[in-house]
């Protein structure tokens, strides 16, 4: 989905020693003690308004089934009790022992350890099942006693209808929640700030994934340098530090959350990181590191107690390839088919505006560096390729990843067609013929792929799509080794699931043009 990558890695400057005292002058030093006092308190502030939440919604559910049973159902009330003979007041008892008891169920299956964003369909399974569990202990307890009098059957499609509804309101409550904590943290309302421990890839894609997911309610503050050399920016993410600077920036950066991403033969260094993070009072995790293998890609099994660790040769079997290449031909097919006499407008815009084919064809390097025709809307100049090398050597360019949000050598139409994402769409018959698919690593140059290193020539490993995960996530404003590192996730990680995620991702990322020059 985008347009011929070239963006400009520019030569990032080390930086020097963290400045402690010019973190964040405007907060108060904390001590350690002070820190997880008011860290804890704010952690059961919030389990306890996410349980008083879920009480509130537990009692609306018995309300709701009540007003069903002798309301709506009362025309069909077996008997001549009905309404009058159970008023609400008959239910207090059961109500309450309902609501305890879910909530301590809730409480048991680990509901109130989830965070309360990025995991609400892991929250939609714990509320489901915690609910039959309760409601089939209350049942089997019933069984036991061979209840029969004629207030207890009444009260059973009661008890019934509440747990329906208990599952649909929390959840909904669940998901509200979600939403409105995901809101704050888009505004910086209530954010942790996040150290990452590594410069190594586990660590660089980690803090995409963390600052592409504001909903988790992490800040990216930076990572700390644990290789030889001089300290470099990655893309986005500052350099805070080295190791020997790690307890100097968790303080004075106010660090509330660290990943260890450090690789497994630094042993002796993930230890020290982790007595440090304790010491500072900060929170950490650690990222296996198995010689730098995805781990999707590991098989775990054991023989009598032995554990035992397999690499799985594909991440796609025969029956998923041909399903994504099914996938493939119906959408390049029927976008084709159906936006026919919008293309065909664009073409004649194309030959009005500027002198010129209607394509654009430039080779391109496709799955295992086999090479083809890559078809695009002509949105330059014919003269584009003569005129690069002139502005490269005028804006002072090295290397071969060029981008410029003011490009002289785009027509008219061209421009709109470059936000708009437009000028890609003849990609689908490169998709059609096989050469790419719609959800896929960028295709390089052959003037790129040469200069690639061993690490980032895995590109090709894959057949290259239109769009994929990089492109909804910045496009042109993502820094080159970001995008390399973004194409191997999704090698490694591939999956049909993905490729729906992307392809939804993929529809505002063209609506509001994000990195679209």
């Amino acid at each position: 989905m985008d347009v011929q990558h070239e963006q400009l890695t520019a030569q990032t400057q080390p930086h020097p020693a963290w400045p402690v005292t010019q973190a964040r002058p405007v907060m108060p030093v904390l001590s350690v003690e002070d820190r997880l006092r008011r860290r804890r308190t704010r952690g059961l502030l919030g389990k306890l308004a996410m349980a008083l939440i879920d009480a509130l919604m537990i009692n609306v559910a018995f309300y709701g089934a009540y007003f069903v049973r002798y309301t709506l159902l009362h025309g069909i009330t077996l008997g001549e009790g009905g309404f009058a003979t159970f008023p609400l007041s008959v239910f207090v008892r059961l109500q309450a022992l309902v609501t305890i008891g879910l909530l301590f169920t809730f409480y048991l299956r680990g509901l109130y350890r989830l965070r309360p964003t990025g995991t609400w369909f892991k929250q939609v399974a714990v509320i489901t099942t915690a609910t039959t569990l309760a409601f089939a202990l209350f049942a089997a307890y019933e069984f036991i006693l061979q209840s029969t009098s004629f207030v207890v059957t009444q009260t059973r499609l009661v008890v019934a209808l509440t747990g329906g509804l208990t599952i649909a309101l929390v959840c909904l409550a669940r998901a509200f929640e979600a939403l409105f904590l995901g809101w704050l943290f888009r505004r910086g309302v209530g954010m942790t700030n996040l150290l990452v421990v590594g410069a190594g890839r586990q660590g660089k894609i980690m803090m995409q994934h963390v600052a592409d997911s504001p909903q988790l309610g992490f800040h990216v503050a930076g990572f700390i340098q644990d290789l030889d050399g001089p300290a470099a920016d990655f893309g986005r993410f500052k350099v805070l530090g080295t190791m020997d600077q790690l307890d100097q920036v968790i303080r004075g950066a106010h660090i509330g959350e660290v990943i260890i991403a450090l690789p497994s033969h630094q042993h002796q260094q993930i230890l020290r990181t982790v007595r440090l993070c304790e010491r500072a009072g900060a929170n950490f995790k650690l990222i296996p590191d198995l010689y730098e293998l995805s781990l999707s890609r590991i098989d775990v099994d054991a023989i009598e107690g032995i554990p035992l660790i397999g690499l799985r040769r594909s991440m796609a079997t025969s029956r998923q390839r041909a399903l994504k290449r099914t996938i493939d031909i119906i959408v390049a097919g029927g976008v084709l088919m159906v936006g026919a006499p919008i293309w065909l407008l664009i073409a004649l815009a194309i030959k009005l505006d500027s002198p010129g084919p209607v394509l654009y064809s430039h080779e391109r390097l496709g799955f295992r560096g086999e090479p083809f025709p890559f078809l695009k809307f002509r949105s330059m100049y014919t003269d584009a390729d003569q005129l690069l090398e002139t502005m490269r050597t005028r804006q002072n360019v090295r290397g071969v990843h060029f981008k410029d949000r003011n490009d002289p050598r785009r027509t008219r139409v061209g421009g709109f067609l470059r936000r708009t994402s437009l000028d890609e769409i003849p990609n689908l018959i490169n998709v059609l013929r096989g050469q790419m698919s719609v959800v896929g690593p960028r295709p390089p140059l052959p003037s790129e792929y040469i200069n690639y290193e061993d690490w980032e020539k895995a590109r090709l490993e894959a057949v290259p799509g239109i769009t994929g995960v990089w492109q909804v996530r910045g496009r042109s404003d993502i820094d080159f080794d970001e995008m390399v590192l973004m194409d191997l996730y999704y090698i490694e990680n591939w999956s049909l699931r993905l490729d729906l995620q992307i392809l939804l991702r993929t529809i505002p990322a063209v609506l509001f043009s994000r990195g679209a020059y």
